[in-house]
């Protein structure tokens, strides 16, 4: 089994591990908002979640914000999009098991907290607000 608690700690990373494959940490955005980060490892994958990116929002507010994250998946690398079954965005990164080491770990890391500084904020103004267009979204 990989030792996802040791990758988090040479990374500098605090982690609990609240189920058996499941590791949970967290961080902070340079505006001071807090993110979950979950990694879990089921059969030769390790799945990466900042959950939630965003929460569920009403129904009027979803399809230009899920138009923006089908373009914003184009563009991403190495992480994507997805809707959790609660209605949450997550941002999701997979890596092959076999093809997981420190490097890689750390560079997962940063690549989930980059995409996560730079567009949770856009993504809920653009949810929230129908007058802005954010210039990181092609509309």
């Amino acid at each position: 089994m990989l030792e996802i608690g040791k990758l988090f700690e040479r990374a500098g990373w605090s982690c609990t591990m609240p189920d058996t494959g499941l590791w949970q940490s967290s961080f902070f955005t340079d505006h001071e908002e807090e993110y979950d980060l979950y990694v879990m490892v089921v059969d030769d994958w390790v799945h990466f979640a900042v959950t939630p990116l965003l929460p569920p929002l009403p129904v009027a507010q979803t399809p230009r914000l899920y138009a923006a994250l089908l373009r914003l998946n184009q563009q991403l690398r190495g992480a994507h999009f997805a809707l959790d079954s609660e209605g949450d965005v997550t941002l999701i990164a997979d890596m092959a098991a076999r093809q997981l080491d420190e490097r890689a770990f750390a560079e997962i890391l940063d690549a989930l907290v980059f995409y996560t500084e730079r567009l949770a904020g856009e993504l809920w103004r653009m949810a929230t607000d129908p007058t802005y267009h954010s210039p990181l979204v092609q509309e």
